[in-house]
């Protein structure tokens, strides 16, 4: 039996999208290679020793793509100490809002947002949260720390 090659079955995109303290914020969008509808979207808040171009984060993000069937995006915020609190949280919402408003642009559903969050992206997921709640939105569907049993509990969020 032959091991499946996860990443082999995930489209991966980056683009820029405008806003954010620095006034651009950059993303990776992970999604199912043979997806045509919209998906609902994971907005995956990594922890600043797992930032967007490494292997970790990229194996983690396509495994949720393959057992959800939704689109997992990753925001590549400013990092501490170059960056100073609150450009990365500020980055976070840009993407998320953005997500709400023009995702459909993108194969994106915009109505389906969960947050995942693990090791020290738990913080900012946090703050996102209270953020998007203090600010009337984007509504999110969930906020998840990132464990064994994640998937069921991401996937039972982002339901339609």
């Amino acid at each position: 039996m032959r091991a499946v090659d996860i990443a082999a079955l995930v489209d991966v995109r980056d683009l820029t999208v405008p806003g954010g303290p620095v006034g651009q914020t950059w993303l990776r969008i992970f999604r199912p290679a043979d997806a045509a509808e919209p998906l609902a979207v994971v907005l995956y808040v990594h922890g600043d020793r797992s930032a967007v171009g490494n292997a970790r984060t990229r194996r983690l993000a396509s495994k949720l793509v393959t057992d959800l069937h939704a689109a997992v995006v990753v925001v590549d915020y400013s990092l501490s100490p170059t960056a100073r609190y609150p450009v990365a949280i500020e980055e976070a919402y840009t993407a998320a809002a953005w997500i709400a408003e023009h995702g459909d642009e993108h194969g994106l559903d915009g109505a389906r947002i969960a947050v995942a969050a693990d090791s020290t992206g738990c913080d900012l997921a946090d703050e996102l949260m209270l953020m998007a709640d203090d600010r009337g939105g984007p509504n999110l569907a969930a906020h998840v720390l990132l464990s064994p049993r994640a998937t069921s509990v991401l996937r039972a969020a982002l339901a339609a």
